[in-house]
């Protein structure tokens, strides 16, 4: 079986999945409002993958990442 489409809504648009990121500095100001953040990713010390794929037009759940990377 190989993905083309979403099996839910049909679409061609493509997946993604939840992805953490970890060491990400967030900057914000004394009032708690957001300061410069443009390069927040740049320095991030670890990425952990998520499991699942989802579409990205009606973000359902299609299978886990696994399963995905078998049938592309």
């Amino acid at each position: 079986m190989k993905f083309n489409k979403c099996p839910h809504c049909g679409s061609t648009e493509g997946v993604y999945t939840k992805t953490n990121l970890i060491g990400i500095r967030y900057n914000m100001n004394f009032d708690g409002s957001e300061d410069y953040n443009g390069e927040m990713y740049d320095n991030a010390e670890k990425t952990i993958a998520g499991k699942m794929v989802y579409c990205q037009s009606c973000n359902k759940t299609i299978c886990r990442l696994d399963t995905f990377k078998l049938h592309i």
